[in-house]
């Protein structure tokens, strides 16, 4: 986590969160990270109380991540404090300019800087909020690399799997990952002839709307797949499962910087990913992976088959790639000193460094996706 890393830089650092069951408190206890609790209230009464927190005004700079928590730092700010403010934008979302997604993100006026963690997400807002243009960044986020890491043995995978090749997806079950295109996909498989036998396992939470999860079902039911695409509850260990896998896939209409993919490299697993977003910034075709297009059960089988049909040696040397990309896009270090960079600068009211962005190559998937975007005709 950033904030062990930056008291281990030396910072002083503490934690204000208001959910009591915070699964990242052992962390910061091993790490003697004194951690705030507000107890469980009202939102509006959780606006004030960080309000509240925050005005005393001990700290130099507040790090904000995700949507609610920069929004309740943002209004702490009004009117101005001494402080800086650097909030996080940690997800791609096409409709980040409507109703009240658009609404909360004019209270990004108040904070310094705003770190986005995927080049997709940084240009949506520009195209979105040109206000905003001058305190946007990227930093992709870091991967735990000691915990995902390619498995001793890693022809571990290849021996289970000896008549099947197995790919797994982390995803919540929602209409964006996309579980009816993979089953179409599959489907396209089971109808030709001498295409080898893919196995998709998905681990995921179940969202609000479950139309799509049993739309996705009655799909795999009617067209006798469900042991081709079997559905999971979510999982903590997903380590374990990567290291089962010949593959890692995502196959969403609209991503950011998916963890679960970066996570997949990290483990030196072969990756096939929708070519939409970042997507080209972590899969390099034919090098470590394949892409495809989401909108195409055929493309998605095609890459399927390419990917199966590489040789044990072949995909031990995709996963190889993936891992050595991993360690040059994820590293803590890398990270954390730009973070340390931008959380100084907002301290002491200054530009954002104009080399902070990580990585600084723009990939022209994400180019591709924000222009689609902005004209309209990518509204899934």
């Amino acid at each position: 986590m950033i904030a062990v890393a930056m008291k281990r830089r030396g910072h002083e650092v503490r934690f204000l969160v208001y959910h009591l069951h915070d699964h990242f408190r052992p962390l910061l206890d091993s790490a003697e990270i004194p951690c705030e609790v507000i107890p469980p209230c009202s939102r509006w009464r959780r606006e004030l109380a960080v309000r509240r927190i925050l005005r005393q005004g001990w700290q130099d700079v507040v790090l904000a991540f995700l949507e609610a928590p920069s929004f309740y730092a943002e209004f702490a700010r009004i009117p101005r404090q001494r402080w800086g403010l650097v909030v996080g934008e940690r997800s791609a979302n096409p409709w980040i300019k409507s109703g009240v997604l658009g609404w909360r993100r004019q209270f990004h006026r108040c904070a310094d800087s705003v770190v986005c963690n995927s080049h997709t997400n940084r240009l949506m807002l520009e195209v979105g909020f040109p206000f905003l243009r001058r305190k946007l960044s990227t930093i992709y986020n870091f991967v735990d690399l000691g915990l995902f890491r390619p498995s001793l043995g890693d022809s571990a995978a290849d021996r289970l799997n000896l008549n099947a090749f197995r790919i797994v997806v982390i995803g919540r079950y929602d209409r964006n990952k996309n579980m009816e295109g993979v089953a179409k996909a599959l489907l396209c498989l089971k109808r030709s002839r001498g295409s080898p036998v893919i196995l998709v396992d998905w681990f995921g939470g179940m969202p609000t709307d479950p139309v799509p999860f049993n739309r996705a079902k009655h799909f795999l039911a009617e067209n006798g797949l469900s042991e081709s695409l079997c559905l999971h509850h979510a999982t903590r260990d997903i380590a374990a499962e990567f290291s089962h896998a010949n593959a890692v896939g995502l196959f969403s209409f609209f991503e950011g910087l998916p963890n679960a993919v970066c996570e997949g490299m990290a483990c030196g697993k072969p990756i096939v990913l929708s070519n939409v977003c970042d997507a080209g910034n972590l899969v390099r075709e034919g090098k470590n992976g394949f892409l495809c297009d989401p909108s195409s059960p055929e493309s998605m089988a095609n890459a399927f088959v390419r990917l199966a049909s590489k040789s044990f040696d072949e995909r031990r040397q995709m996963g190889l790639e993936s891992r050595t990309l991993a360690e040059c896009l994820f590293d803590e270090r890398i990270v954390v000193e730009r973070y340390e960079r931008i959380l100084k600068a907002a301290m002491c009211r200054e530009p954002i460094p104009a080399d902070c962005t990580w990585p600084a190559e723009v990939p022209e998937s994400a180019v591709k996706t924000v222009e689609e975007w902005a004209n309209g005709s990518r509204s899934k």
